[in-house]
């Protein structure tokens, strides 16, 4: 079925199969979804009028509409001329199927029945947003459940993509999902290349919702990826530093040894670090490093006793367990609450039982983890980092 839709535009309309949110409500909720190339989805919802008019936003609605048993949703012309020809902005379906599914305290069982699990990242966008907006910035603790599920659904075995971590950081979040979240950001520090920006937000939706800052997001997974890049070079390094160092004067092949070494490194484009880094994930780089092979025979037995295979299989592990991801309990407790850091904040921040860097974490993760999550002063981790002792502690935990 077609209509016109504004100027010359045609637009396809497409009814979904109905929703049945309470069946045996007495109101529809006719959704319009933005017109997206020349389609328009119609969906209709049965819901209750009585849970619908506890609704801040739908309850004038409901008392204006001719008909009180069928109300529609999307008509809204766009504001401030924002479109000459009276194109109607459309509400995403996915979006109003988990806010009415909370507004009438849906059990797990029916949720999924109704698919909440399975929608996209965009409809989670668009349910945080009507969420916040059409309830009057209800706690956004009565969506968390939902949101649980769906992460245990999604995330759990399943491979990600940069797009899909990007749009996801933000509702692991809000919903202070740590699991989540220390999968997020692991993923973009190792497999984004160039510098981490904020995604774009998907259209409606309103972002200002978060707990931390986004340069409290960005800030430390670029740092995590900058740590990333320090461990592999000085990993690659180390044992070729060692021999230019302390081997010359023993033998008379440390040059070829070396450079045979390098020489494979950049034929797998693996190396020097500072170039690659520019055009490559940490995660392309391992696999690269991966494929290293060493053919050159030293004529010293010194030389021929250094395993290059050895060291470059240790540098991928070594690098692979570097960062655990962003941990959401570090960032919120080192983030200064007040004016001043007092005796409070600081017991709060205090290493743990046995010094692990993960206590009172949700997560298990390193030091490294801990250093890049830290919002706070600098000067206090510094101290947190050398300890009682004021030396510097182990990175990893024992």
């Amino acid at each position: 079925m077609s209509r016109l839709a504004g100027k010359n535009t045609v637009v396809s309309l497409i009814f979904n199969q109905d929703v049945n949110i309470d069946k045996s409500g007495d109101l529809t909720i006719t959704v319009l979804s933005p017109i997206e190339n020349g389609v328009r989805h119609v969906t209709d919802f049965l819901v209750s009028t009585q849970v619908c008019e506890k609704s801040p936003y739908l309850k004038p609605i409901i008392a204006m509409a001719e008909d009180p048993t069928e109300i529609c949703l999307g008509e809204e012309l766009k504001r401030e001329g924002a479109n000459k020809f009276g194109e109607k902005e459309g509400e995403d379906t996915e979006g109003v199927l988990v806010w009415l599914a909370h507004l009438h305290e849906l059990t797990e069982e029916h949720m999924a029945l109704l698919g909440l699990h399975e929608i996209s990242i965009t409809g989670i966008w668009h349910a945080i947003h009507m969420w916040n907006v059409f309830e009057h910035k209800k706690d956004m603790k009565a969506l968390q459940p939902w949101f649980n599920k769906w992460c245990a659904t999604n995330l759990v075995g399943k491979v990600l993509d940069l797009d899909t971590a990007r749009l996801l950081a933000l509702p692991c979040q809000i919903f202070d999902h740590a699991v989540g979240f220390a999968t997020i950001t692991r993923y973009l520090a190792y497999n984004h290349t160039g510098h981490i920006k904020a995604c774009q937000q998907p259209k409606g939706c309103n972002a200002n919702l978060t707990r931390l800052a986004p340069n409290d997001f960005l800030g430390p997974t670029n740092h995590a990826r900058g740590g990333l890049k320090t461990a592999l070079t000085k990993s690659l390094w180390k044992k070729a530093g060692d021999v230019l160092r302390f081997k010359q004067s023993k033998c008379n092949c440390w040059d070829a040894t070396v450079g045979q070494y390098l020489g494979a490194l950049v034929q797998l484009d693996a190396f020097p670090i500072e170039d690659v880094i520019t055009h490559s994930s940490i995660r392309e780089i391992l696999e690269r490093l991966k494929k290293f092979k060493y053919d050159w025979q030293p004529k010293c037995d010194i030389c021929a006793g250094i395993d290059w295979l050895y060291v470059i299989k240790k540098t991928i592990v070594d690098t692979e367990r570097y960062f655990d991801g962003l941990c959401l309990d570090c960032m919120d407790r080192s983030k200064p609450k007040g004016n001043c850091l007092d005796d409070k904040y600081w017991k709060a921040n205090a290493s743990g039982t046995g010094g692990r860097w993960d206590h009172r974490c949700r997560i298990k993760h390193n030091q490294p983890t801990w250093y890049v999550s830290w919002l706070g002063r600098d000067d206090t981790r510094q101290k947190l980092l050398k300890g009682a002792s004021g030396g510097y502690r182990p990175m990893k935990d024992e």
